[in-house]
């Protein structure tokens, strides 16, 4: 009868452990019948201080309380065409916020925690970043605590009036530059004050720099690039001069047009003179 007792005893404590899951971790557990969660298609829902703040759900991860009105992060792997996003397809990851405004991606900052630490280089020891990346793609685009941004190089220099590189081309429909040139735009030349070279000058001085006053020379521009705002009100400013030397040349032709036409009056009366004459004679 002990023996009876004590083997049932055995069992239902066993039975009680089997039914419980150790705070201070858990040994001998198999992964297809010991796990956390649930058997039927309910959510699974972890609370603190009784108040909902993790919930899985289907194939998706959801952050916060799901109470109205407040932000809840999800994370979710699409099952279907447009599910939890109008653009997901099957097996798309998906990152979006409901019920919230704005969603940050956010870093520790060493520079911020130690001022002094190094960040004179994009590999500097004080550098932090985050980086989008693929199997192949080191670099799609890397965020610097610096403030800078590259796409396609994870490299920049140090010159603080850029925050964003690109390795290879940038194709876009518009480009808009907000302050074109240090000097303002180039409607300078159509001032009185401003001096106009001569051709002669201008000539001289293709002759001996081989190009244009005021405009950088290929190796200057393949060792210092250009800027763009720059480079196109020095461009305007050639082509206003050019406007100018046209208008000086416009000018000079309709003087000579006038100079032409008077002495053509002059050579017509005079002809008409010595007709008369050679008409007297007869």
């Amino acid at each position: 009868m002990k023996r009876t007792l004590l083997f049932v005893f055995a069992m239902a404590t066993s039975s009680i452990f089997a039914q419980s899951w150790n705070i201070t971790g858990n040994s001998g557990t198999n992964p297809p019948t010991h796990f956390i969660g649930t058997t039927d298609d309910k959510p699974l829902i972890f609370k603190q201080n009784n108040q909902q703040n993790f919930k899985i759900e289907g194939q998706s991860i959801n952050i916060g309380s799901g109470a109205p009105g407040t932000g809840n992060l999800q994370l979710a792997l699409s099952p279907c065409n447009s599910c939890y996003s109008g653009w997901a397809k099957p097996n798309d990851g998906v990152m979006r916020l409901l019920g919230g405004h704005n969603l940050n991606i956010h870093m520790d900052n060493d520079n911020a925690i130690d001022p002094n630490s190094d960040t004179s280089t994009p590999n500097s020891s004080g550098i932090s970043r985050v980086r989008f990346s693929d199997a192949v793609h080191k670099s799609l685009m890397v965020l610097f605590n610096t403030g800078k941004v590259t796409v396609g190089t994870d490299q920049y220099d140090n010159d603080a009036n850029f925050i964003f590189y690109v390795s290879k081309g940038i194709k876009a429909e518009q480009i808009k530059v907000e302050s074109p040139a240090a000097n303002g735009w180039a409607d300078y030349v159509f001032k009185k004050e401003y001096k106009l070279r001569s051709l002669e000058e201008v000539e001289q001085h293709i002759s001996e720099r081989g190009h244009l006053p005021n405009i950088p020379s290929a190796k200057e521009v393949e060792q210092n690039g250009i800027n763009l705002g720059e480079m196109d009100a020095k461009l305007l400013e050639k082509i206003e001069e050019l406007t100018l030397y046209s208008i000086q040349q416009n000018k000079q032709l309709q003087e000579e047009s006038k100079v032409l036409k008077y002495q053509s009056e002059k050579i017509e009366q005079l002809e008409k003179q010595i007709q008369k004459l050679l008409s007297s004679q007869k």
